[in-house]
């Protein structure tokens, strides 16, 4: 699955946003994969703490859901959760190894960091993909910044227009960073932007300096 690969960034930027994925495939093991699922939302919600965001086109984002609802909804293919933090990640990751649901879990993230963290639980990493970046009339996109921003919803669903609105906003003291990055977040269904690392790009781009 490759629409959370694409994000743009630097190093520094992406350290902190790792996205985890599981899914159960509608062909294959969907009719007998409800609860499975359901259980693998029960252990991302022991690290609720450690999310910048979860959810799923059935059911939303975390601006609209909570873990929950998620638990308990009638139907799930998948789930997403965005980690803010490698170590919560890798817990998470061992209690899905040692449960051995038996679906697909990806995870998007530094490289480095994701191999480390697999060699760390004696896992063999099955598939690795990269991304390629941009090619062809790249003149034609917004700025480095801006596409940092855009890139973290695979379906691109936040428009480079909205965050060149709420910056200015941000500049005009209408919204706080904070404020600017949630509005951007509600626009990806999936639950995969990272608003925490938003905040901090905002601020990037309109010249503001970063919190802790």
């Amino acid at each position: 699955m490759t629409h959370t690969l694409h994000r743009m960034g630097d190093i520094q930027s992406l350290e902190k946003d790792y996205v985890l994925f599981a899914l159960a495939d509608r062909e294959i093991n969907y009719p007998r994969s409800q609860e499975k699922l359901r259980r693998i939302w029960e252990i991302i919600s022991h690290y609720e703490n450690d999310l910048a965001n979860f959810g799923n086109l059935d059911n939303g984002n975390s601006h609209q859901t909570n873990l929950p609802a998620l638990m308990n909804a009638p139907n799930h293919q998948y789930a997403h959760a965005v980690f803010k933090n490698r170590e919560a990640l890798k817990a998470c990751l061992k209690e899905l190894k040692d449960r051995d649901f038996g679906l697909s879990v990806v995870v998007s993230g530094l490289y480095e960091d994701i191999r480390h963290i697999c060699y760390d639980m004696g896992l063999r990493l099955h598939t690795v993909e990269f991304s390629l970046g941009f090619h062809g009339r790249t003149e034609r996109l917004p700025g480095d910044t801006s596409l940092a921003i855009t890139t973290m919803c695979g379906h691109h669903m936040v428009s480079p227009s909205l965050v060149t609105k709420l910056a200015e906003d941000i500049r005009l003291g209408r919204v706080t960073p904070a404020e600017a990055s949630n509005e951007l977040s509600k626009q990806c269904c999936c639950g995969v932007f990272n608003p925490l690392r938003a905040e901090k790009l905002l601020r990037k781009l309109t010249g503001m300096p970063e919190t802790e």
